[in-house]
């Protein structure tokens, strides 16, 4: 009776235990989340291109669907991107003036969904035998990616419609609603920072 008594509450400690462990909370996440990571074209010279065009939204890619972003978070983003641009010398064409560069900002979105299974063992009083009760608990959270792209549009293939994309930078934990605007906007000038390379002084 003691052994099972001692099964009984060595099990009743491991289901509270695990069923207590969830996803790190977004204060101690931050860093890892924000994480920024930049490659460009080492064979281009920015100083050829002067002009940009960019998206009015941010096109939202997850596995059921796409759409577009237009909501205050997506505009301060795009509007961020565009400070970054001109503070380097860039200046956003007006139509019907062609762009030397276009811009367009990716999104993707994943829900990661847990489902966990415990047995613990119950005393039925009455029956005077253990009987199995399985429990089960729930936990999911969502990651996300921007992905930020410089096209070259000067140079565009449009005969095989090739585009060439001069620049990109990734930052994961966009837009998961774990985190303020200004660490989102700050994470978009970090990504411009680790790229010193990425500026004009094309008149």
């Amino acid at each position: 009776m003691k052994t099972k008594l001692g099964l009984l509450i060595l099990g009743l400690g491991l289901v509270f235990t695990l069923s207590c462990t969830k996803y790190p909370p977004s204060s101690d996440r931050l860093l890892e989340d924000l994480a920024i990571v930049t490659q460009y074209d080492t064979k281009i010279d920015f100083n050829n291109y002067k002009t940009y065009s960019i998206a009015n939204s941010i096109t939202k890619i997850t596995d059921k669907d796409t759409t577009n972003i237009t909501d205050a978070n997506a505009t301060a983003i795009l509007d961020q991107i565009a400070k970054n641009m001109e503070k380097r010398g860039f200046v956003k064409s007006v139509a019907p003036q062609k762009p030397d560069l276009g811009i367009q900002v990716l999104y993707f979105q994943n829900t990661e969904v847990y489902v966990y299974y415990y047995d613990w063992w119950g005393y039925y009083p009455y029956w005077y035998y253990y009987y199995p009760y399985p429990s089960t608990y729930y936990y999911s959270y969502t990651t996300g990616m921007g992905n930020i792209e410089l096209i070259d549009l000067k140079n565009a293939n449009t005969a095989s419609n090739i585009l060439y994309i001069r620049w990109n930078a990734y930052i994961r934990g966009l837009l998961t609603g774990n985190h303020s605007q200004s660490e989102i906007l700050n994470s978009i000038d970090q990504a411009f920072i680790q790229t010193p390379q990425l500026q004009t002084s094309a008149k």
